[in-house]
């Protein structure tokens, strides 16, 4: 653990450390990149058990008790590194295409040349958006959304989905992140991209939209399936992401109400756009 004196000292950043079977470890990293981390770094503890390291901000709580519930014999320490170590992350970030001429850049990177760019700060505890599970949802939220439209983005993390339709197709965005300091980052990034048109929010709804966009644990999207469903107007368009190939149909079976449009799919992931009947 680290001391008081750290734990108040801004050059000091605390790091959860998991100590995970072998076996699981790479169930485990997926789960902590689809809670958004930014980086998770890997410690050989021995043949038979390894170390993840990441951020999960100064209030890991509620992230700790959600990999509790997946890894029952998981061991969890929570350890204090100097920030100029822990922020090298950054001198390799680079940017994620999403598609041909869409682009999620780094804040303190350059656009690349003749790009529509979403420019993202992370901050401690949320991703670039580079994961397959953001940049799958952004593909389609891009492909099937309308200019104008109303969109409501759950589990928004550092803003990415929202603030990219709001940027390219000025659409009216409502975000909502029950993760610690979500709602901060979110406001920066929008100041960042110059975009107006993102507002915090609550969950769950009392309105409906065009657009929902829903990028959390497959356990999550079945658990507020009715929620989601609710909050479409009829016609409206359901993206569903952070689900793992195998996990698909079993989310899609409490989703009734709605009909397959279409899928996108990377690395194990899979995204699907959901039409309201």
């Amino acid at each position: 653990m680290h001391n008081s004196d750290e734990s108040t000292d801004t050059s000091f950043w605390s790091l959860v450390e998991f100590d995970v079977a072998l076996s699981e470890s790479e169930i485990l990293a997926d789960l902590l990149w689809s809670l958004g981390v930014v980086a998770v770094e890997e410690l050989i503890g021995n043949q038979e058990r390894v170390i993840l390291r990441t951020s999960l901000g100064e209030h890991p709580e509620h992230a700790i008790e959600i990999v509790r519930q997946h890894f029952a014999g998981v061991g969890i320490r929570v350890v204090s590194v100097s920030r100029a170590v822990a922020d090298t992350w950054r001198d390799h970030a680079v940017p994620t295409w999403v598609n041909e001429s869409v682009v999620l850049v780094p804040a303190w990177l350059a656009a690349p040349p003749g790009t529509d760019s979403i420019f993202i700060e992370p901050a401690d505890t949320f991703g670039l958006g580079n994961h397959p599970t953001t940049v799958l949802a952004l593909r389609l939220a891009l492909a099937y959304s309308k200019t104008n439209d109303t969109v409501f983005d759950l589990g928004c993390g550092s803003g990415v989905l929202g603030i990219a339709l709001s940027k390219l197709k000025n659409c009216d965005v409502d975000v909502f992140d029950i993760a610690d300091g979500a709602q901060f980052v979110v406001e920066k990034n929008c100041a960042i991209n110059k975009v107006t048109g993102v507002r915090w929010s609550h969950w769950p709804v009392l309105k409906t939209y065009d657009m929902v966009l829903a990028n959390i644990l497959a356990p999550v999207l079945i658990s507020e399936a009715a929620d989601l469903s609710t909050a479409l107007t009829p016609g409206g368009r359901l993206v569903l992401s952070g689900m793992r190939h195998d996990q698909v149909s079993n989310v899609l079976a409490h989703f009734g109400s709605c009909s397959e449009t279409a899928s996108e799919t990377q690395d194990g992931w899979t995204a699907v756009m959901l039409t309201k009947n």
